[in-house]
Order: structure tokens, then C-alpha cells, then sequence
């Protein structure tokens, strides 16, 4: 995942979750204590950013539990899972967040990447086309295109 990637997606999230706050008491000790969103997507970030897979994964499960129609926490699920060659995980996490958001643009680009890793290039291309509907020639289209284009070199035939 690029760098301004995360930090678009993440800026809107913070940007969209100002001022809105969730518990995270309820189940042991520290009940009843308040952590912004905002919060949560700065320390996501923080580990992505990081490659730490492990930690963000932490991190994002626990954004998932409180928000679990978040389609971005369901997006870096799939990214970090991705990262650590998880892919069944991976793939499952981009599906939900495609499911809650058919239109979420980095889960198209970064399904499509883990098609690549996978050697499913047939189901990357789907995802380009998909991305090529929504958006037109987007940053997420392009990134994907020259993911495939890299591929296709590194696998003729």
C-alpha cells in the first residue's frame, strides 16, 4: 500500500470521525473509558506505516469489534494480513469490506494486488475493470494497472 494511500484514507477517517467517540470499556477492567476514533486511526496508521502487521492487525481488531461496518478497518485488515502472506484472510477481510462498501476504491486496488500475489492475474484484471467503471484512470486504477503490468513482465506467457 503507498504511503499517501494510507494517509488519505486514514485522514478521512479521521476527518469523518471527529468528535465522535466509542467505548472501549465492557469487557474487564477500564470500563466506561472513552477512546476517539480518531485515536484509534492515528495508531493504526502509526503501525502500518511501521509494517507492523502484527500490532496493526491488533489494533484493528479491536476498531472492527467497535465499529464493525467500517469498510476501511475491514480494507487495512486485509492489507496486513496480506503483508504477513495470510491470504485466505486477506481475502475474506477485502470481500467484507467490498460487501459493506461495493464502491470502496482501495479494496478493489489491493484485492486485486493480493489476486497478484495469489497468481490469480485473471481476477486481478476484474478488479482493474471494476476500478476502470468506478473511477475511470483514479490513483487506485493506476496502481493497480502498473501492479499488473509488473506481473505480466515478471510472468510472460
Amino acid at each position: 500500500m503507498k504511503r499517501s494511500m494510507i494517509n488519505v484514507t486514514l485522514m478521512a477517517v479521521l476527518l469523518g470521525a471527529s468528535g465522535l467517540a466509542w467505548s472501549s470499556g465492557g469487557g474487564g477492567g477500564g470500563g466506561g473509558q472513552s477512546v476517539p476514533t480518531s485515536a484509534m486511526a492515528s495508531r493504526i496508521k502509526a503501525r502500518l506505516d511501521a509494517q507492523d502487521w502484527q500490532g496493526a492487525l491488533s489494533l484493528l481488531d479491536e476498531a472492527r469489534q467497535q465499529q464493525p461496518r467500517n469498510a476501511d478497518w475491514w480494507n487495512y485488515t486485509g492489507y496486513a494480513q496480506r503483508h504477513l502472506g495470510h491470504m485466505p484472510e486477506s481475502f475474506a477481510a477485502y470481500e467484507q469490506a467490498l460487501r459493506l462498501d461495493p464502491k470502496h476504491l482501495g479494496a478493489h486496488e489491493y484485492l486485486g494486488e493480493a489476486y497478484l500475489q495469489d497468481n490469480q492475474p485473471e481476477k486481478a484484471k476484474a478488479q482493474l475493470a471494476q476500478l476502470q467503471q468506478l473511477c475511470g484512470e483514479c490513483e487506485e486504477y493506476e496502481d493497480l494497472e502498473k501492479a499488473l503490468a509488473e506481473y505480466t513482465a515478471k510472468h510472460p506467457g
